[in-house]
């Protein structure tokens, strides 16, 4: 009984705090209102976007195929830069954190451009002739940005795990090697994955930057639809249709990253 009555409090706590009005939640209703209230007066528009719809969510696909594919990729080298930032061996050590360093701050446009021109238009294999396509060199440009942040990750996990871990492992003849495989990544993984849930936000936010570059994302099929109407009072609530869709999308994964951050926090 006693267990239930505090299973109940717990939960009412928690609906109570999920209620307590902060500035941002204030601010989103008052968003959410004005749009509600702008509707009133232009059902034709919501009509048009419920048209244009089908077409709004294939662009958004692209988005999100980029993002994955950018974040496994930096993952891959994520997980190779932050192993060798741990190394003791300086020659390894050092141009790995050259590396990370360089990338964290480098402009994610300029890396893609970069990149963009960097890789050709198509190339030869067999006698044959093979297009590469725009959006893998918008995703290795935004791998390439990311993973200098993923290395990061990487490296604080691996160093949040105890030494006496190492020593243990150590002790029963495993190398490094084997003791970063078999016994510190396995640990270090639940303090990177809400990082990691983070990164794919930024990740996917950065996506829209492939709109300049004339891949048929959600940005650039709005900018078609909006240009084909030539309604100059079409764009605001276009943009914010945009905006509406990668919140919606993104906010939710955030949500959960924190939650899965206090959560491990708890039990540590």
């Amino acid at each position: 009984m006693n267990t239930l009555v505090a299973s109940f409090e717990r939960a009412a706590g928690g609906l109570a705090g999920y209620l307590r009005p902060t500035p941002a939640k204030l601010l989103a209703l008052a968003v959410l209102g004005w749009i509600a209230h702008w509707l009133q007066g232009h059902s034709e528009v919501l009509q048009l976007f419920w048209r244009w719809l089908p077409a709004l969510l294939q662009g958004f696909a692209v988005n999100i195929w980029i993002g994955l594919v950018s974040v496994v990729l930096a993952s891959l080298l994520g997980l190779l830069l932050g192993a060798l930032q741990v190394s003791p061996r300086s020659l390894l050590a050092r141009p790995a954190r050259l590396f990370t360093l360089f990338f964290r701050n480098a402009p994610w446009l300029v890396v893609i451009f970069f990149i963009m021109y960097l890789i050709p238009f198509e190339v030869e294999w067999g006698g044959e002739y093979y297009q590469i396509p725009d959006w893998i060199k918008v995703a290795v440009g935004l791998s390439l940005t990311a993973s200098g942040y993923a290395a990061e990750v990487v490296r604080g996990g691996i160093q949040s795990v105890p030494v006496a871990q190492w020593e243990a492992a150590a002790s029963l003849g495993l190398d490094r090697r084997q003791i970063l495989r078999k016994v510190v990544l396995p640990q270090a993984l639940r303090s990177m994955l809400p990082a990691w849930m983070n990164l794919y936000c930024t990740v996917t936010m950065a996506t829209a930057l492939a709109s300049l570059l004339g891949i048929e994302d959600l940005m650039t099929t709005m900018q078609l639809r909006l240009a084909a109407e030539s309604r100059p009072e079409l764009l605001l609530p276009g943009y914010l249709f945009v905006f509406l869709v990668f919140f919606f999308y993104i906010y939710p994964i955030s949500r959960a990253s924190k939650a899965l951050e206090r959560k491990w926090s708890l039990h540590d």
